[in-house]
């Protein structure tokens, strides 16, 4: 008789009781399993060619697959290629995916003594490798976690590999339908946000656990070379490296367990799983600042908490201002007008952003104001304002020539000369900026441009210039007399 039935949503009629001679064991399987479209077809090519199998929990026994369908337990998922997501329940309720609302398994495959069963639901191959994308495994060991956690099955069986095989006599079948799910269709009905990382577990709390002795000793180890190996080395030679640190730890006898040392695939396993993860999420070497402001340690944790908090703003305070004032330099330098959406573009923040930081823009449109020194330092100005005006460009046209008449250019005369003092610098200076964007005085006769956008920028760099060298001369000498 077959182990199930020919139709989808029937479940099976043979309720042989279960014995332990060979004949009961090995079974002719169903023909479903080469019918092809069927369920559990796909059991049967997505499986291992060599797959394990026995008629207990250990399948010690290594069969092809069209012989490893006739013993009770059987390796379902392909080493490195998850096609199941297998969901071991430990409690009689196998409906209870109807009552969560969740999306209807493959197959149900129940104990006929406890009730116990594994639900099989069918997805798109997700490769597992140690060389596959990472990211695809992460959100299917998300999805895998949420369901686990809603069906209330063993978080820690993770597909197997080692499960029921549908359709012996052992177990009672139920074949629901053969559709494939996407990782997609199933994150739907659950919230697949990963939970935060745990504090490891103390090995001496565990003193009875081998593979966490093992797992805590490795990671730990691992942590320590992966930098070196990531620089020098390959994820080869990193798990070599653990491997043969595995080998070593593996002395559990000497340690008076009874159950001996750990055998050699519980040691592959273990590398396997903690060298993926640290060679692609941990960055323990990566510089970051702790403990920066060096506050007490007996301060309450919520007080050092706001403190960081008020460093941290007004760390972002002072880069945002910083930003924003080399935007308006740039504007300055270009000549164009300072509006908050071109300052906002360069600076790389939102208008909004700049709006609230309106008192630079401010700070900036007010020419700053000079003081008038004495009357002891305006000669030494004087004598350097004559040598600034005498090497001055030829052709430069000075402020205030507003009308071209004449085909010479104006000269400043000896009266203007005396004139030009700090503070009459300070005018010009702002006069400059404030007609940074403009392009030149027009004539009064033809109202047409007399001269180009380089002359006028020109002019504006040789008052900005000689400006700085008056202000400059003017501190030194306030310098030279505070010393005397």
């Amino acid at each position: 008789m077959e182990a199930t039935s020919k139709a989808p949503g029937a479940s099976v009629v043979n309720d042989t009781p279960r014995r332990s001679k060979r004949s009961d064991r090995i079974h002719t399987p169903s023909g479903r399993y080469f019918v092809d479209g069927t369920i559990l077809n796909r059991i049967l090519t997505e499986s291992p060619y060599l797959a394990r199998c026995s008629d207990n929990k250990t399948a010690a026994l290594v069969r092809p697959r069209e012989l490893a369908i006739r013993f009770p337990y059987m390796q379902i998922n392909r080493r490195g290629m998850v096609s199941w997501l297998i969901f071991d329940l430990d409690h009689a309720n196998s409906l209870i995916w109807d009552d969560l609302g969740l999306p209807e398994p493959n197959l149900i495959v129940r104990n006929r003594e406890n009730g116990h069963s594994h639900l099989y639901y069918a997805i798109s191959p997700v490769c597992t490798t140690e060389k596959a994308r990472h990211k695809p495994m992460q959100y299917m060991k998300a999805v895998y976690t949420a369901f686990a956690q809603q069906l209330k099955a063993d978080p820690d069986y993770n597909s197997g590999p080692v499960a029921k095989t549908p359709g012996h006599p052992w177990w009672h079948t139920l074949e629901l339908h053969d559709h494939v799910y996407d990782l997609a269709e199933l994150a739907d009905y659950v919230s697949t946000r990963v939970s935060p990382w745990k504090t490891a577990p103390r090995l001496e709390d565990l003193p009875h656990s081998r593979h966490v002795i093992l797992f805590e000793k490795l990671r730990y180890y691992a942590y320590s070379i992966v930098g070196e190996q990531r620089e020098h080395g390959s994820f080869e030679s990193f798990c070599r490296l653990l491997e043969a640190f595995a080998h070593n730890s593996n002395h559990f006898a000497r340690l008076g367990f009874t159950a001996a040392n750990l055998p050699l695939s519980s040691l592959r396993a273990t590398v396997r799983s903690v060298s993926r993860w640290t060679w692609a999420k941990y960055q323990g070497n990566a510089t970051c600042c702790r403990g920066a402001m060096e506050l007490d340690s007996s301060l309450p944790l919520a007080e050092r908490q706001s403190l960081a908090a008020q460093r941290t703003h007004a760390i972002r305070h002072r880069a945002t201002e910083s930003k924003i004032r080399a935007a308006c330099r740039t504007l300055q330098d270009r000549g164009d007008p300072l509006y908050m959406t071109a300052i906002a573009a360069l600076a790389g923040i939102t208008r909004q952003t700049v709006r609230n930081y309106s008192h630079i823009l401010a700070e900036i449109a007010t020419p700053s104001s000079v003081t008038v020194l004495g009357r002891s330092l305006q000669p030494k100005i004087e004598a350097q304002s004559e040598h600034l005006l005498s090497e001055a460009r030829p052709g430069t046209r000075w402020p205030g020539s507003e009308c071209c008449h004449s085909e010479s250019e104006p000269q400043p005369d000896a009266g203007r000369l005396k004139i030009l003092r700090p503070a009459t610098t300070a005018e010009m200076l702002s006069k400059a900026l404030s007609r940074a964007g403009d392009r030149g005085p027009k004539c009064c006769h033809s109202r047409q441009e007399a001269y180009d956008v380089r002359s006028v920028n020109y002019a504006v760099h040789q008052i900005t210039a000689r400006s700085a060298a008056l202000l400059g001369l003017s501190f030194m000498a306030l310098d030279d007399e505070d010393s005397s």
